[in-house]
C-alpha cells in the first residue's frame, strides 16, 4: 500500500525521536510509554478521533517503535502514520493485558520501564492490571519528557500554526460582523463557525468561546441560545486548527453603552496585552512576562477579576484541551526562560462574577528578535 503524504518529513519525525531518546537515556528508562494523542500524533503522524479508546504508543530506546490501538485502527495506522509495528487489541479482551502482551513479545518486559503518569486517557485500572502482569509495583515516570522535546516548534510547526492563525481571525472577524443587539449568541457562533471551517480549520480543541451579560464573568462558559441586549459587553475567544496545531485569538465587543466598569476592563486587558507582549523575548522568564500583565492589571484595580495565568503554549491539540498549559505557562514566579521557537497564547482575561467578562489576546511567537504576533488584528475596542 503506498501511504499519503505525512504531516511532516521523515527527517522531522526522525529528529523529534532522537530528542526524546536522549531524554529518556539522561534518566536511565528503556522504555517509555505514553497514551497522550498530542504525543502519539507528534511522534508518529497517527491523526484520529480515537483516541478517546484505549490506544499506547510504547517507545524503546533502541529499534523502532511500537503502537497498540484498538484493532478496527489498524488499517489507518498503517496508511496514516510512519509506524510500521503496529498491535491492535479487539473489543473482547482486555487492552491492559494486551499492553503486557506486547511488551513481552517485542521482549521489553524486563527492561526499565516509564509511564507517562500525568496521561489523562490512561486508567488507573489499566496502570494496575499492567504493573501487576509485569510484577511490579509501579513503573518509572516518564512524565514530561515528550513535552520538553514539543515546547519548541520547528519551523514547520510554526506554518502549521500561522496556517491556524488566519482560520482563527477569520472566525473573529465573523463574528464581531454578526454581533449586535437583538441578535443571539448561538446566531453569531454559526456565523463564526461557518467562517472557522470555510477557512480551512479542523474541529478545534475545545469549543471557541462567544457569550455576553453577565454569564461572561464565569468560566469557560459559550454560546447558549442568549439574545444580546442593549448595553452588553460580548466576550469572544475563538481557535483555529490547522493538521491539528492551533492559534487563538479574543477580542470585547461593546454593544451600547455597557456598564463603565466592563469599559474599563475590555481597555485594561488590551493594555496588559501589550505589557506581557512587550516584556516576551529569548532569555526573559515566564514569571517576568506575567509580572508585566499582572502588575498593570493590579495598578488598574482589577487585579481581583484576574484569577489565572498570563498565558499558555500553544501547538498540538485534542479535545478536551486546545492548548500546552500542562507543557508551560506564563505565569506568576515562574524561572522558566523563554527561548526562540515557543509558542504562547496570551490571554489577560478579566472576568467579574454577576457583571460580566472582557478579553483581548493573541497568539504569540517568541523570535530570535523579541516576539511576533501570529494572529494580526486591529486591537481597536469594537462598538456596536
Amino acid at each position: 500500500m503506498t501511504k499519503p503524504t505525512l504531516p511532516f518529513e521523515p527527517a522531522e519525525y526522525a529528529r523529534r525521536l532522537a530528542a526524546v531518546r536522549r531524554g529518556m537515556a539522561a534518566k536511565g528508562i528503556e522504555v517509555l510509554i505514553t497514551a497522550i494523542p498530542e504525543n502519539i500524533y507528534y511522534l508518529t503522524g497517527y491523526d484520529s478521533m480515537g483516541y478517546f479508546t484505549y490506544q499506547v504508543l510504547i517507545i524503546p530506546l533502541e529499534g523502532g517503535m511500537i503502537f497498540l490501538t484498538r484493532a478496527l485502527n489498524l488499517d489507518k495506522v498503517l496508511l496514516t502514520s510512519c509506524l510500521e509495528r503496529v498491535e491492535g487489541w479487539d473489543d473482547l479482551s482486555s487492552p491492559a493485558e494486551a499492553t503486557f502482551r506486547v511488551l513481552k513479545q517485542y521482549k521489553l518486559e524486563r527492561m526499565r520501564i516509564a509511564n507517562q503518569n500525568d496521561a489523562w486517557f490512561l486508567s488507573v485500572a489499566h496502570y494496575t492490571h499492567i504493573c501487576e502482569r509485569l510484577g511490579r509495583a509501579e513503573l518509572l515516570d516518564g512524565s514530561g519528557l515528550i513535552e520538553a522535546v514539543r515546547l519548541r516548534k520547528s519551523p514547520q510547526e510554526i506554518a502549521c500554526i500561522r496556517h491556524a492563525a488566519k482560520a482563527a481571525t477569520a472566525s473573529l472577524a465573523a463574528a464581531l460582523a454578526a454581533t449586535r443587539a437583538g441578535t443571539h449568541d448561538h446566531e453569531i457562533a454559526a456565523e463564526a463557525s461557518r467562517a472557522l471551517i470555510s477557512a480551512g480549520s479542523e474541529y478545534l480543541g475545545h469549543s471557541f468561546q462567544i457569550v455576553a451579560g453577565t454569564e461572561a464573568g464565569l468560566s469557560f462558559e459559550t454560546w447558549g441560545r442568549r439574545r444580546i441586549k442593549p448595553d452588553d459587553c460580548v466576550y469572544m475567544e475563538m481557535g483555529g486548527a490547522y493538521l491539528r496545531y492551533h492559534a487563538m485569538i479574543s477580542r470585547t465587543v461593546l454593544v451600547g453603552r455597557p456598564d463603565a466598569r466592563l469599559v474599563g476592563m475590555a481597555e485594561v486587558s488590551r493594555a496588559a496585552l501589550a505589557a506581557a507582549r512587550e516584556a516576551m523575548r529569548p532569555g526573559a522568564s515566564a514569571g517576568a512576562v506575567d509580572f508585566a500583565a499582572r502588575n498593570l492589571i493590579a495598578r488598574a484595580g482589577f487585579g481581583d477579576a484576574f484569577k489565572h495565568r498570563t498565558g499558555y503554549s500553544v501547538g498540538i491539540g485534542y479535545p478536551p484541551d486546545w492548548g500546552e498549559g500542562r507543557i508551560q505557562s506564563i505565569k506568576e514566579n515562574d524561572a522558566t526562560l523563554l527561548e526562540a521557537g515557543m509558542v504562547f497564547h496570551l490571554i489577560p482575561d478579566l472576568k467579574i462574577a454577576g457583571l460580566g467578562g472582557a478579553v483581548c489576546s493573541e497568539t504569540v511567537l517568541v523570535s530570535e528578535e523579541g516576539c511576533e504576533v501570529l494572529t494580526p488584528f486591529s486591537y481597536e475596542i469594537p462598538r456596536k
